[in-house]
């Protein structure tokens, strides 16, 4: 097929929040554009053209479309060897949500660091104006700026962008690289609290101490075919961030993998297809969302859209009925579904570290004196994987055979 075959193809894949449409676009791919991938996967052509890419991020980030399920279709069709690229693209995620839950105290000081940020804008006028400009699209860094307007307008932009981007943001600006991260999960529809965080790190040097991620302009031109062929005003002189507090290796929480009592499934964006791995059928169903948190750039309409889409997409699915809402107190609406229906057990799919994970440490806490348990199952790949994320990604990789084996 040419590639002006396959930009077509990607074009047809619209952002609909359902678990059929990321199927279809996960079937796309396979057929047209998977073999290409390797060779053309880091250039950034344009949001015209995307056929170098799956653009199937927003369902992995709800998981209406799961990492096994990618992992076990593209081995059924390909040797790990022809698919070798898209397997350690979908492995980096894999990797780096494991990582974040050997070490939570990296979200915890990103949230308090976030917090202080956002007091210097109210209290430092250089930086505010700083900031300001960097996000009215007229910095001067045409790429930047394009960049910027892109990813407002469609809540998408390669990842080889983002990294320039963040580089741009941290060295060239200076500003906080919180704000800037802060920015990515406000727009980006398939923002995922682990890789957005973990990867502002990686540029600033703080993920793997000492090594940072610098744009410049001759490698922005190669990867942009051109399309920003003269970038000025980059620094050239930028230096690792540093950071004083130590983030130690912690226990992973046990999750159960099953469940067999009478349960409320509780669905919240973090996991859209729990019907894939928890086997027996719950009595009543609930979709809860997360209201914006004071103090955070509030998400996009889309990003929220397309949340909330997902959500009701899973619970619809169950063919159960039930109510998806987004509150900011949890307990209300769970214990009524589950005082409505005699229920003593509340079960949902494991989250992983970030705000759906918070949310639900203060649910379990809540319902506790109520006399109702919430279990959060966790999927067997996750099990499976995350206990080999405790150090590097290439760490990590050496153990793909073991973890591609249990699927």
């Amino acid at each position: 097929m040419t590639m002006s075959g396959q930009k077509n193809l990607q074009r047809q894949l619209s952002w609909t929040p359902t678990r059929v449409e990321g199927l279809l676009g996960l079937e796309r791919f396979f057929q047209h554009g998977l073999n290409s991938y390797g060779q053309n996967r880091n250039y950034d052509y344009g949001s015209e053209d995307r056929s170098n890419v799956s653009l199937l991020s927003p369902w992995i980030k709800h998981r209406l479309i799961s990492e096994p399920e990618i992992l076990s279709i593209i081995l059924h069709e390909y040797s790990l060897k022809e698919a070798d690229k898209y397997i350690q693209q979908v492995v980096w995620r894999t990797y780096f949500k494991g990582w974040l839950e050997h070490r939570p105290s990296v979200w915890a000081s990103y949230k308090i660091e976030l917090a202080r940020a956002l007091d210097v804008l109210a209290q430092d006028a250089i930086i505010l104006k700083t900031y300001e400009t960097a996000l009215s699209g007229r910095s001067g860094i045409d790429c930047f700026d394009h960049w910027l307007q892109e990813l407002q307008t469609t809540g998408y932009i390669h990842n080889h962008a983002r990294l320039w981007f963040a580089s741009i943001w941290i060295f060239t600006f200076r500003l906080p690289w919180q704000l800037g991260a802060n920015l990515f999960m406000s727009l980006l529809l398939d923002g995922d609290i682990a890789s957005n965080t973990l990867s502002w790190r990686w540029v600033a040097g703080l993920h793997t101490p000492g090594k940072f991620y610098q744009a410049t302009s001759e490698n922005i031109a190669k990867f942009t075919n051109e399309r920003f062929a003269k970038t000025h005003g980059l620094t050239v002189k930028a230096t690792s961030l540093e950071e004083t507090m130590a983030h130690p290796l912690t226990p992973l929480k046990f999750a159960p993998l099953e469940v067999n009592d009478d349960y409320l499934l509780l669905v919240t964006e973090d996991d859209c297809s729990p019907e894939v791995y928890i086997d027996s059928a719950p009595a009543v169903t609930l979709g809860l969302l997360v209201s914006s948190d004071k103090g955070f750039l509030k998400q996009s309409s889309g990003v929220r859209g397309f949340s909330q889409g997902a959500v009701q997409d899973a619970v619809e699915r169950t063919r159960l009925g039930g109510v998806v809402l987004q509150v900011d107190d949890w307990l209300e609406p769970v214990l009524t579904a589950a005082g409505d229906n005699r229920l003593k057990t509340v079960v949902t799919p494991y989250a992983p570290v970030g705000p759906i994970a918070d949310h639900l440490d203060l649910l379990e806490a809540a319902l506790a004196p109520h006399g109702i348990e919430l279990l959060q199952v966790r999927r067997g790949y996750d099990t499976n994987s995350w206990p080999y994320a405790t150090k590097g990604f290439f760490a990590f990789k050496k153990n793909l055979p073991i973890i591609l084996g249990s699927l």
